[in-house]
């Protein structure tokens, strides 16, 4: 693996006229000290998550050569580049041997399969720019490129020359400098969206960004039947871009954002109350309530497999691996399951029927009481129950409390956080931000304790079909250690999520719910 020193900065610029590589180059060097590098021709695959993950993080991750035996590079602003030689093809983080790599490339994916984004090939020159003992203070790269999407094989898209300016760390003051030369020559201009995001641009693919929540931008006083359907057809947005990753189960994030908005689907029917005909939501909330029962053990499993995972260093090799071959049986069976439920006419229906009533025209006069309202009046009025009731929970949960309780605290935590991240620009910012920090803080302990609950559970299941196939006896005692882990762990958040509910209880979050949704 090869490190090459981290850079503080870098500007991307491109030649709009006809000026060729070798003309920039030259013209470049009459006016700089520098030592010229070839670039010589080389082809490589842009890699990336479904929602941008590495792009969002202002990184750049590549792939040269063929998937059995590979080299990936991997670079963030301000950080090392880094570049590691695979013998086996990488679709995940832990596909990945451990190391400095790895731990870059980890946390930025999380669980999410790398996709090939695009396929590219480039040649050019690299300049060093040298200082008076020759010692290199900062790059230029000048490139010439040619672009395809990958899973298409279609034709090649010229690119423009591209310029990428980068200083190193020690020499910022040279960084400033080349900067306004290198913008000086004819032609050239910025590319203030960078050199991967030109590429993908220019090829076609998507820039996606987080998936995870509904984007809309509703005015203060919109109407309340309007602003719920807008909502809406952002959520079911979400649903169709994440149905084809579920249905091939490419990773474990299309299933939880597909889920997700099944949920928030759902909760928003009865949280924003009174603003849809009543029979109208009692249909629509029972059919997602169907598609979203049928999503909670694959995800469940998922959970459980990805926690095995970041585990592994705690058991064998052989036992990780053989748990998780006997759980990865039982996620196809639920996959299938749920696979089949999206052919059925029933799921078809429910989609088509849900999508005519969104885009159907907003009655003049409509029958629900709270239609016509501002949105603003319905979402605070049930924003101020549920503040009440989860502060409430404080009195009544502590270490001894039943996982039921738990439960509903859980769910009332939820419907807060999915009525408060759709309308965010309905409240005061530094309310909002002191309400969010307090029930993300209480959802992450109560979503543990869930996880530990569901996980001690499932691994028992687990050891009773390991029993009766006479499936090896480390194998069931694995499974036995795991099972306590995740009974003294739930024990363990019992006092966590009482302590997080005093927190959501305390004067300045509880003054925050008060002004923002009480007043409203």
């Amino acid at each position: 693996m090869k490190n090459v020193p981290p850079t503080i900065a870098e500007s991307a610029f491109i030649v709009a006229g006809e000026l060729s590589t070798d003309a920039l180059t030259s013209s470049l060097q009459a006016l700089l000290p520098t030592r010229h590098r070839p670039i010589g021709r080389h082809r490589f695959t842009v890699l990336d998550t479904f929602d941008g993950r590495v792009r969002r993080a202002g990184a750049r991750l590549t792939r040269a050569g063929a998937s059995g035996s590979s080299r990936l590079e991997w670079q963030t602003m301000g950080g090392p580049r880094i570049a590691i030689g695979l013998k086996q093809p990488a679709s995940f983080a832990w596909d990945l041997p451990d190391g400095p790599f790895r731990q870059a490339v980890a946390p930025v994916i999380g669980p999410r399969r790398l996709l090939p984004q695009a396929d590219a090939e480039e040649h050019g020159s690299l300049l060093e720019i040298l200082d008076d003992r020759e010692k290199t203070v900062a790059r230029l790269r000048i490139a010439s490129a040619q672009a395809r999407l990958p899973a298409v094989h279609g034709d090649w898209r010229t690119l423009p020359t591209m310029i990428t300016v980068t200083g190193l760390r020690g020499y910022e003051e040279v960084y400033e400098r080349l900067v306004p030369v290198v913008r000086s020559r004819p032609g050239v201009e910025s590319c203030p969206e960078g050199v991967l995001s030109l590429i993908l641009r220019r090829v076609g693919a998507p820039l996606r960004g987080d998936l995870s929540l509904p984007r809309v931008d509703l005015p203060a006083g919109v109407r309340a039947d309007d602003g719920a359907r807008q909502i809406h057809r952002a959520l079911l947005g979400i649903l169709h871009e994440n149905e084809p990753g579920v249905r091939a189960s490419l990773d474990s994030e299309f299933l939880h954002d597909f889920r997700v908005a099944v949920r928030r689907t759902r909760a928003l029917l009865g949280q924003i109350r009174h603003v849809f005909p009543a029979a109208l939501v009692e249909h629509f909330a029972t059919e997602f309530s169907w598609i979203g029962r049928l999503t909670g053990p694959p995800r469940d499993l998922d959970v459980l497999v990805l926690t095995l995972r970041e585990r592994r260093e705690e058991f064998s090799p052989a036992e990780i691996e053989a748990l998780v071959s006997l759980l990865e049986l039982t996620q196809r069976q639920e996959h299938d399951r749920l696979v089949e439920a999206l052919d059925s006419d029933r799921y078809r229906r429910l989609l088509a029927e849900w999508s005519g009533f969104l885009e159907r025209p907003i009655a003049s006069s409509p029958e629900a009481r709270n239609a016509a309202r501002p949105l603003v009046e319905p979402v605070s009025r049930r924003a101020w129950r549920l503040s009440r009731r989860i502060a409430a929970s404080a009195r009544s949960v502590d270490e001894g409390s039943a996982a039921e309780h738990m439960h509903q605290v859980r769910i009332a935590a939820k419907k807060l956080r999915y009525l408060v991240d759709v309308m965010p620009g309905f409240y005061d910012a530094a309310d909002l931000g002191c309400i969010l920090a307090a029930l993300k803080r209480l959802q992450r302990v109560l979503g543990d304790f869930n996880d530990a609950h569901v996980q001690e559970t499932r691994l028992i299941e687990c050891g009773h079909t390991v029993c009766a196939a006479g499936g090896p006896a480390s194998v069931l005692f694995t499974l036995g250690r795991l099972a306590e882990q995740s009974r003294q762990r739930r024990q363990q958040l019992r006092g966590e999520v009482a302590e997080k509910l005093a927190r959501f209880r305390a004067h300045d979050t509880w003054s925050a719910c008060r002004r923002a949704f009480k007043k409203a």
